[in-house]
């Protein structure tokens, strides 16, 4: 069997991950988008959580770094998670927008783990700095803007699954 290569982009809007309305999306070119939103309320509890020492991170900004890029990965696996994929080896090529600049070897571990390990895809990483036009950087700003949360591509995401 050969398996199709898959295109896709990822990219956030916000300014940090700890802020309100912060959305991660994953996007292909032909529309499938899949974004989640973080909530004010989800923040709180992430924030609360990591400064009690319930995380495996230290409480320092290297540490609240790592929490902010495991928390990131995690959201792309649960996107990634709701795509239905007909051809059972899935490549993929993974085009990430660099918001993480200079952790993208804690980023390709992690979505190693999540993507291969759990998965079962085959991914190739490269980092970009995505054009405005592409899918992921268009819904990510739209969805960060969508105050009433009408858009239909959010993917629920519950706080013991982050």
């Amino acid at each position: 069997m050969v398996s199709i290569l898959m295109q896709f982009e990822i990219d956030v809007s916000g300014e940090d991950i700890f802020n309100p309305n912060y959305t991660i999306v994953v996007a292909d070119k032909d529309n499938l988008i899949r974004g989640f939103k973080f909530s004010r309320k989800l923040i709180e509890v992430l924030r609360s959580r990591h400064g009690e020492g319930l995380y495996r991170y230290n409480h320092s900004k290297q540490g609240k770094t790592l929490v902010k890029i495991r928390i990131y990965c995690i959201v792309i696996y649960y996107l990634f998670k709701t795509i239905q994929f007909k051809d059972k080896k899935k490549e993929i090529n993974l085009e990430v927008c660099r918001d993480f600049q200079g952790h993208e070897k804690d980023i390709n571990s992690n979505l190693k783990y999540f993507l291969e390990d759990k998965l079962g895809f085959h991914i190739n990483i490269k980092y970009v700095k995505l054009p405005n036009d592409s899918n992921a950087d268009k819904y990510a700003y739209l969805m960060r803007k969508d105050t009433k949360n009408k858009m239909k591509d959010y993917i629920k995401i519950s706080l013991e699954e982050i």
